[in-house]
Protein backbone atom coordinates (compact mmCIF):
# COMPACT_ATOMS: atom_id res chain seq x y z
CA UNK A 1 0.00 0.00 0.00
CA UNK A 2 1.32 3.73 -0.96
CA UNK A 3 2.36 6.58 1.68
CA UNK A 4 -0.68 8.14 0.30
CA UNK A 5 -3.34 6.01 0.63
CA UNK A 6 -2.24 4.87 4.39
CA UNK A 7 -2.22 8.90 5.22
CA UNK A 8 -5.69 9.01 3.16
CA UNK A 9 -7.00 5.91 5.13
CA UNK A 10 -6.66 7.91 8.40
CA UNK A 11 -8.50 10.92 7.21
CA UNK A 12 -11.06 11.84 9.43
CA UNK A 13 -13.44 13.02 6.42
CA UNK A 14 -12.92 9.55 4.35
CA UNK A 15 -13.88 7.70 7.64
CA UNK A 16 -15.67 4.42 6.80
CA UNK A 17 -14.46 4.40 3.12
CA UNK A 18 -13.08 1.13 1.90
CA UNK A 19 -9.88 1.22 -0.29
CA UNK A 20 -11.62 0.91 -3.64
CA UNK A 21 -13.66 4.10 -2.75
CA UNK A 22 -10.74 5.87 -1.64
CA UNK A 23 -9.54 4.57 -4.97
CA UNK A 24 -11.92 5.87 -6.58
CA UNK A 25 -11.58 9.50 -5.21
CA UNK A 26 -7.76 9.73 -5.21
CA UNK A 27 -7.42 11.36 -8.76
CA UNK A 28 -9.32 13.86 -7.71
CA UNK A 29 -6.82 14.82 -4.58
CA UNK A 30 -4.37 17.59 -4.66
CA UNK A 31 -1.27 17.51 -2.14
CA UNK A 32 -0.43 20.91 -0.64
CA UNK A 33 2.48 22.10 1.06
CA UNK A 34 1.78 25.22 2.64
CA UNK A 35 4.58 26.94 4.89
CA UNK A 36 4.56 28.40 8.58
CA UNK A 37 2.78 31.97 8.94
CA UNK A 38 1.06 31.41 5.57
CA UNK A 39 -3.13 31.30 5.29
CA UNK A 40 -4.72 28.60 3.59
CA UNK A 41 -7.91 30.65 3.44
CA UNK A 42 -8.81 33.75 4.29
CA UNK A 43 -12.84 35.67 5.58
CA UNK A 44 -14.29 36.41 2.41
CA UNK A 45 -12.42 34.27 0.19
CA UNK A 46 -14.34 31.75 -2.32
CA UNK A 47 -13.95 28.08 -1.69
CA UNK A 48 -11.32 26.23 -3.40
CA UNK A 49 -13.11 23.02 -1.80
CA UNK A 50 -12.51 20.92 0.89
CA UNK A 51 -8.86 20.14 2.83
CA UNK A 52 -7.54 17.57 5.14
CA UNK A 53 -4.97 18.00 7.59
CA UNK A 54 -2.26 15.64 6.59
CA UNK A 55 0.80 17.17 8.61
CA UNK A 56 1.47 20.56 10.97
CA UNK A 57 -1.12 22.98 12.86
CA UNK A 58 -4.05 24.92 11.15
CA UNK A 59 -5.25 27.73 13.19
CA UNK A 60 -9.04 28.37 12.34
CA UNK A 61 -9.75 32.15 13.49
CA UNK A 62 -12.03 35.31 13.08
CA UNK A 63 -11.46 38.71 13.40
CA UNK A 64 -14.28 40.64 15.14
CA UNK A 65 -16.03 43.56 13.99
CA UNK A 66 -13.70 45.92 16.48
CA UNK A 67 -10.44 43.93 15.25
CA UNK A 68 -9.52 41.70 17.63
CA UNK A 69 -8.34 38.28 16.17
CA UNK A 70 -10.88 35.24 18.17
CA UNK A 71 -9.05 31.96 17.52
CA UNK A 72 -11.22 29.52 17.06
CA UNK A 73 -9.64 26.62 17.27
CA UNK A 74 -6.52 24.75 16.34
CA UNK A 75 -6.51 22.18 13.74
CA UNK A 76 -4.42 19.27 13.91
CA UNK A 77 -3.41 15.91 11.35
CA UNK A 78 -6.74 14.26 10.34
CA UNK A 79 -8.99 17.19 10.82
CA UNK A 80 -10.45 18.42 7.73
CA UNK A 81 -11.58 22.54 7.11
CA UNK A 82 -13.71 24.49 4.00
CA UNK A 83 -16.62 22.16 4.29
CA UNK A 84 -19.26 24.90 5.18
CA UNK A 85 -18.26 27.14 2.69
CA UNK A 86 -18.00 24.31 0.09
CA UNK A 87 -21.63 22.74 1.22
CA UNK A 88 -23.17 26.23 1.08
CA UNK A 89 -21.18 27.79 -1.54
CA UNK A 90 -20.57 30.71 0.01
CA UNK A 91 -17.24 32.11 0.55
CA UNK A 92 -14.82 31.48 3.39
CA UNK A 93 -16.22 32.95 7.15
CA UNK A 94 -12.53 32.57 8.73
CA UNK A 95 -9.24 32.83 8.50
CA UNK A 96 -6.89 29.34 8.40
CA UNK A 97 -3.11 30.09 9.11
CA UNK A 98 -0.50 27.67 9.27
CA UNK A 99 0.85 27.69 12.84
CA UNK A 100 3.88 25.33 11.34
CA UNK A 101 4.95 23.74 7.88
CA UNK A 102 1.75 21.96 7.04
CA UNK A 103 0.73 19.17 4.21
CA UNK A 104 -2.66 19.44 3.60
CA UNK A 105 -4.89 17.35 1.13
CA UNK A 106 -7.72 19.22 -0.94
CA UNK A 107 -10.52 17.83 -3.01
CA UNK A 108 -11.37 20.83 -5.26
CA UNK A 109 -14.83 22.51 -5.59
CA UNK A 110 -15.32 21.62 -8.93
CA UNK A 111 -14.37 17.42 -8.34
CA UNK A 112 -16.44 17.78 -5.16
CA UNK A 113 -19.06 18.52 -6.84
CA UNK A 114 -18.77 16.04 -9.79
CA UNK A 115 -18.69 13.26 -7.32
CA UNK A 116 -21.51 14.35 -5.73
CA UNK A 117 -23.30 13.48 -9.02
CA UNK A 118 -20.83 10.08 -10.20
CA UNK A 119 -20.57 8.85 -7.08
CA UNK A 120 -23.23 9.25 -4.43
CA UNK A 121 -22.84 6.41 -2.17
CA UNK A 122 -19.09 7.52 -1.17
CA UNK A 123 -20.09 11.17 -1.12
CA UNK A 124 -23.28 9.62 1.41
CA UNK A 125 -20.56 8.73 3.85
CA UNK A 126 -18.20 11.60 3.75
CA UNK A 127 -21.22 13.91 3.92
CA UNK A 128 -22.22 11.68 7.39
CA UNK A 129 -18.56 12.53 8.72
CA UNK A 130 -18.96 15.87 8.20
CA UNK A 131 -22.13 15.96 9.73
CA UNK A 132 -20.59 14.21 12.69
CA UNK A 133 -18.26 16.51 13.06
CA UNK A 134 -20.15 19.28 12.45
CA UNK A 135 -22.24 18.63 15.41
CA UNK A 136 -19.10 17.59 17.64
CA UNK A 137 -18.19 21.34 17.06
CA UNK A 138 -21.44 22.61 17.79
CA UNK A 139 -21.34 20.71 21.12
CA UNK A 140 -17.94 21.86 21.95
CA UNK A 141 -18.51 25.66 21.02
CA UNK A 142 -21.62 25.60 23.42
CA UNK A 143 -19.95 24.71 26.04
CA UNK A 144 -17.31 27.21 25.73
CA UNK A 145 -20.27 29.62 25.24
CA UNK A 146 -22.17 28.18 28.42
CA UNK A 147 -18.38 28.24 30.50
CA UNK A 148 -18.29 32.13 29.65
CA UNK A 149 -21.82 33.22 30.40
CA UNK A 150 -20.92 30.88 34.19
CA UNK A 151 -17.68 33.03 34.56
CA UNK A 152 -18.90 36.13 33.56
Amino acid sequence: MSEFMSDLRVQTLLRGLVDSEINTIIPCITKLQIPKDTHVFRDGEPTKGIYMLNSGRIEISKVTPDGWKQPLHILNRCNFMGEIALLEKTNHGTDALALDASELFLIPKDSFEELEEKEPAIMLKIIKNIAIISGLNIRRMNEKFIKALVNY
